[in-house]
């Protein structure tokens, strides 16, 4: 075996087993919980973001896609109206409840823009 074809040999190795050794999110996850969750799970592969959702004074912690991280499929999903959540994508990212989006504003936000355009 030449030299160049150990080379070939050894980068095919190389990028099989990096494309078995995929990186899994960790992400906190309860249902409807009064108070910060402390229970964590390792993420499905096609979960690639963390999402936390608030509902006035419960909360719930999931694994969730990236693509669906907005405000309508949240909505649909929960089947809610009035929330805040907050989609991240680091390790245990959805425990703080820092800067979640709220609806509430967005719809009155929509409303104003709405009135605004017809006066």
């Amino acid at each position: 075996m030449d030299k160049s074809n150990c080379i070939l040999l050894t980068v095919f190795i190389i990028v099989t087993i990096s494309f078995h050794c995929g990186y899994a999110l960790r992400c906190y996850t309860c249902e409807q919980s009064p108070f910060l969750c402390r229970t964590n799970v390792t993420c499905h592969e096609e979960e690639d973001a963390c999402l936390q959702i608030r509902f006035v004074n419960l909360r719930t912690y999931s694994c969730w896609k990236t693509s669906r991280c907005t405000t309508k499929e949240v909505a649909d999903h929960f089947n809610a109206d009035s929330f805040r959540f907050l989609c991240c994508y680091r390790d245990l990212c959805n425990k703080t409840p820092g800067l979640l989006v709220s609806t509430t504003p967005l719809g009155i936000s929509a409303v104003a823009a709405l009135w605004m355009k017809y006066l």
